[in-house]
């Protein structure tokens, strides 16, 4: 009641608040008696009564901007936003009213020494003003009383020089000056003072300078002196400034304080409520209930429980990172699959076990530069590279290299790492040994091959023999006809020609081929097709569309193939649409890590039953027709590691399209030409 009283109405308003309060968890703590004390495990209940949710929920709908301000400083807003506070029906706010009730004390008590150091402030301005007028009154009391111009002047000159008086001047009975003595100034042309009494003394203070003037009547006029009041004088428009400034300026102090007091509390308010809605702390004894203190022990238990319920989350969290982690090292450690990954800053972070058995690497290459650690497999170093470099993924590409005599490869796909924020941290490359599934595929390839080379043994026999025998009988009708010889000669020779282009063809589909890879400008071998089958069939326009990028093979068998397709596309198309436009075309692109040749005729197409036995050894429909030339084109694009595969064009026609692996990034673009030589 005393701190109420001693606080003004807000402050007894506060006190039945409180009150109020009190009673609330009075009320409440006999009801959680009645039912009993909450299980540490089970969630704590947040229902509130309506009327108090509502409470909270109308302040809360008030703008940010009026939030904290006037709106929320009148009494009955605010106690709306003290009960929508969850805390303030549960925790005795004692704390809020004492740092009240001592701000109001602190701030009375600053205005209390303000007020009474103005006051000694102004009695001692006061005391010096009247020391200085009785000083002027006891000097004229003991100046000899004698009409003005009279006598008395050798007192009158003593009086002059004295360290203080300014001047001294005689006026007539109108308070015209007489006479006057003194120093620098002169005493003014009329009287300044009132007209004393008879025998009394007249005092008046002047600004400028400031002088103290005191005045006296004597027979026939007046005498007056002027005394200089010191450095002291200044001080007297100072403490009437003061008098005025200090009690307004304290009137406005209280009246913010009354204004800003609660605002400045909002803060802890906010605090109090972020301190419910922590953890409740766990009771040393099962079941015990806690008897509340003040909001102080409050928050201290509240943010203390934070603080231990936190510590367990990260311990929890760092026992999950290191389960995690060790999952994480187990899978690596036991996938059959190589893991690569390279920070931004080009060193190696990682590269698992099973990585360093494909790639035949021993040691650990944490920390090392990744152009160190792979410079013997170029092509793999150049993949991630070129990742780091654009921050694109690599599609699947197989890389071969060799290692210690053995040729070995291996399918890898690299991808630029991300974090969570789109921050680029580096490089993953995930690979798979293939060397033994090459050689397998290469067993089974050869045993295909030596299957299908039955197969053209016993074609290559059939037209050795049908040529033969076209040998041998127009070789017995020229011995026959001697007059028609030469005739008969040259069907001999035409025969032994086909013989041979069989022959050539034979050994190209039958020899395994040997050749250096090189790198292979595709649009060079494009239009160098493209001008031979134009020269073989006159008319005959063929459309070179897209770009040709540079593959690693042999530029002599991929020119073969490019000729072989475009001459089936022109021996495929009628005559009669040959001269159509774009009737023959011949597209490039590059796809998915593969460069796509598309060669397209306006002929009938390819049923789709017999789609794969187009590329099988001596299977024509053409009547003078080997049967080679898609067959060796199904041969030149496996030797470069490729397919051929035919489709329909969507106009009309076939569509028959080379597949190639792109290049290396190495072989990509051209070597540089050696600088000239000076001289």
């Amino acid at each position: 009641m005393e701190e109420g009283r001693g606080d003004g109405p807000r402050g007894r308003q506060d006190a039945r608040n409180d009150r109020g309060t009190a009673g609330r968890f009075r009320r409440h703590h006999r009801r959680s008696s009645r039912v009993g004390v909450r299980e540490p495990g089970r969630p704590r209940s947040r229902s509130r009564p309506p009327r108090i949710a509502a409470d909270g929920a109308a302040v809360r709908s008030f703008p940010r901007s009026r939030r904290g301000r006037r709106v929320l400083l009148g009494s009955s807003p605010d106690r709306a936003l003290s009960r929508g506070v969850p805390v303030s029906a549960a925790v005795p706010r004692t704390f809020r009213r004492e740092s009240r009730l001592f701000l109001w004390v602190a701030l009375f008590l600053i205005l209390f020494l303000n007020l009474l150091t103005l006051f000694f402030f102004r009695r001692a301005v006061d005391w010096g003003s009247e020391s200085i007028e009785r000083r002027a009154s006891e000097i004229l009391r003991r100046l000899p009383i004698d009409q003005p111009g009279a006598g008395g002047g050798g007192s009158l000159g003593r009086v002059a020089l004295e360290r203080d008086i300014v001047y001294v001047a005689t006026y007539d009975a109108r308070g015209r000056r007489v006479r006057t003595l003194g120093g620098e100034i002169d005493a003014p042309d009329a009287l300044t003072t009132a007209v004393p009494a008879p025998g009394k003394i007249a005092i008046a203070w002047r600004s400028s300078p400031i002088l103290v003037v005191a005045t006296t009547p004597v027979p026939g006029g007046y005498l007056s002196i002027a005394v200089d009041p010191g450095p002291g004088a200044a001080l007297r428009p100072l403490a009437r400034s003061f008098t005025l400034v200090v009690p307004i300026a304290g009137a406005a102090l209280v009246v913010l304080a009354g204004f800003y007091l609660r605002s400045l509390l909002s803060p802890y308010d906010r605090l109090l409520a972020a301190a419910d809605r922590a953890p409740l702390p766990v009771p040393a004894v099962p079941g015990a209930h806690a008897e509340p203190g003040d909001e102080r022990e409050f928050l201290i238990e509240r943010f203390e429980s934070t603080i231990a319920a936190l510590k367990e989350k990260e311990r929890e969290l760092k026992a999950r990172a290191d389960d995690l982690e060790t999952g994480a090292r187990l899978l690596s450690r036991n996938l059959p699959t190589g893991v690569l990954s390279v920070a931004a800053d080009e060193t190696v972070v990682e590269l698992n076990e099973s990585g360093q058995e494909i790639l035949k690497l021993s040691g650990n290459l944490h920390g090392r530069r990744y152009q160190e650690a792979f410079e013997t497999i170029p092509e793999f170093r150049d993949s991630i590279g070129e990742v780091l470099s654009e921050r694109k993924p690599v599609g699947r590409r197989e890389i071969r290299w060799v290692s210690a005599g053995e040729s070995r490869s291996f399918g890898v796909t690299v991808t630029p790492a991300e974090g969570a924020d789109g921050r680029f941290l580096g490089v993953l490359a995930l690979f798979t040994d293939l060397t033994e599934m090459r050689k397998l595929e290469a067993r089974m390839a050869l045993t295909r091959h030596l299957s299908e080379l039955g197969q053209v043994s016993a074609g290559a026999a059939h037209e050795f023999r049908n040529a033969a025998a076209a040998i041998d009988g127009f070789a017995d009708l020229a011995l026959r006809s001697p007059g028609r010889a030469a005739e008969h000669l040259k069907a001999i020779r035409r025969e032994a020609q086909e013989m041979s282009r069989v022959t050539s063809d034979f050994l190209l589909f039958a020899r395994p081929e040997k050749f250096a890879r090189e790198r292979v400008d595709l649009d060079g071998v494009a239009s160098a097709a493209v001008a031979e089958t134009e020269t073989a069939f006159p008319g005959v326009v063929v459309r070179l569309h897209g770009p040709f990028p540079a593959v690693s093979g042999s530029e002599v068998l991929l020119r073969r193939a490019l000729v072989n397709l475009l001459r089936n596309a022109v021996e495929a198309t009628p005559p009669a649409r040959r001269g159509e436009p774009e009737a023959i075309r011949l597209d490039g692109s590059s796809r998915d890590g593969e460069i796509l040749m598309a060669v397209a005729d306006r002929g009938e197409g390819v049923e789709a039953s017999r789609r794969d036995e187009i590329f099988l050894p001596f299977y024509s429909t053409k009547p003078r027709g080997s049967g080679f030339g898609l067959a060796i084109v199904a041969r030149i694009a496996e030797l470069h590691g490729g397919t051929v595969e035919v489709g329909a064009r969507k106009d009309g026609g076939a569509l028959f399209t080379l597949r190639l692996p792109e290049a290396a990034p190495s072989l990509r673009h051209p070597p540089a030409s050696p600088a000239p030589s000076p001289g």
